[in-house]
């Protein structure tokens, strides 16, 4: 029962880890200050894709390389995103 209850916090604690590393490398590329915010967006857009684009690439029969799945998942976020 312990191991339930302590999943979802390390999960998202996880979930939080990740996002900070992502975070922290795209602000190596992009160090303007003014940027932070929408390069967190950025990390937490990504996070978010990914699990998206597994499910549907291991869903099909000859899936194919995973890669081509995000670029599809990153092209229809941005699609929606300017919509």
């Amino acid at each position: 029962m312990r191991s339930t209850e302590t999943l979802p916090a390390r999960k998202h604690s996880n979930y939080e880890r990740q996002e900070r590393i992502i975070t922290e490398a795209l602000a190596e590329r992009w160090r303007d200050p003014e940027w932070q915010q929408a390069l967190r967006l950025v990390a937490m857009v990504g996070l978010g894709t990914l699990p998206l684009a597994i499910e549907i690439w291991s869903s099909l029969e000859r899936p194919g390389p995973l890669a081509n799945h995000l670029d599809e998942a990153f092209a229809a976020e941005r699609s929606e995103l300017i919509r």
